[in-house]
């Protein structure tokens, strides 16, 4: 008799763009495609923590989606070293949200990727406390002071691996989908200030590494959230209406790729 094949997630990094994860799982959810091993890298870290504890999409949409104005919140803990949020009030709200979970006592084993600052080198977590993996990994360099970890300066999991199919290939995934967050469709703005400049020297980064390192899935998930990347004012990522939009995206990019996935399988 002929054994499953294990699928592996990896969930990349996006900032904003991460609520766009919940869709996946959700959609994941209803094809009834369970999943083996996940790997997370920066907000992808935690929509990946989120689901290895809970095996629940609905949770994870109320938990971090239903009231986002009163999540922004947890940002205001300024610091004048290292970064703009101290993150101590973040690392709170991480620890509640994810109840205190150490790797060990994961219903799907996990890895998540940070950066070191110091090295340069990508960091890899797959024990100890998950809240602080996560913490680390959604440290965006001058916005958040950085994870201090066994010697190690560790900042957003992007900037090393952003989507960390690779670690979940390692893991014994015999199916990899890996959910790229950086879409081609958000480089149509050809109009630059100076701070655009700069943002869209971050973006082609980004877009570039997650190309390469999503290469070696079998199956990609890429929603489409350029609409809203190229709009301009943070908050308007928190509210209500926004959130749901691309949680949608996420959704119908999952269901595009469904029939792939189950071909595989």
């Amino acid at each position: 008799m002929a054994t499953r094949k294990k699928i592996g997630l990896a969930l990349g990094s996006g900032a904003f763009r991460g609520f766009a994860h919940i869709g996946v799982l959700k959609t994941l959810e209803k094809h009834k495609i369970k999943i083996d091993y996940l790997t997370g890298s920066s907000i992808g870290a935690w929509a990946a923590a989120h689901y290895a504890i809970f095996h629940d999409a609905a949770k994870l949409e109320r938990d971090v989606a239903n009231d986002p104005e009163k999540n922004l919140a947890m940002l205001f803990d300024f610091s004048w070293t290292g970064g703009f949020i101290n993150g101590r009030k973040f690392a709170g709200f991480l620890e509640h949200n994810l109840h205190h979970h150490n790797f060990s006592s994961l219903k799907t084993p996990l890895k998540i990727v940070a950066t070191d600052l110091i090295s340069g080198q990508p960091f890899v977590f797959f024990e100890g406390d998950v809240a602080r993996a996560v913490r680390a990994s959604v440290s965006v360099p001058l916005v958040f002071k950085p994870e201090k970890y066994n010697y190690k300066l560790l900042v957003d999991g992007g900037l090393s691996n952003p989507v960390p199919v690779d670690l979940v290939r390692a893991m014994g995934a015999d199916i990899v989908v890996g959910v790229n967050l950086y879409h081609r469709n958000e480089f149509v703005d050809k109009k630059f200030t100076m701070p655009k400049v700069i943002l869209r020297s971050t973006r082609i980064v980004l877009h570039n590494l997650s190309n390469i390192a999503v290469k070696k899935a079998d199956v990609i998930i890429e929603p489409d959230i350029s609409s809203f990347a190229i709009e301009s004012g943070f908050g308007k990522y928190f509210t209500k209406d926004v959130v749901q939009k691309i949680i949608c995206l996420g959704e119908q990019a999952t269901e595009k790729a469904i029939p792939k996935i189950k071909k595989l399988l």
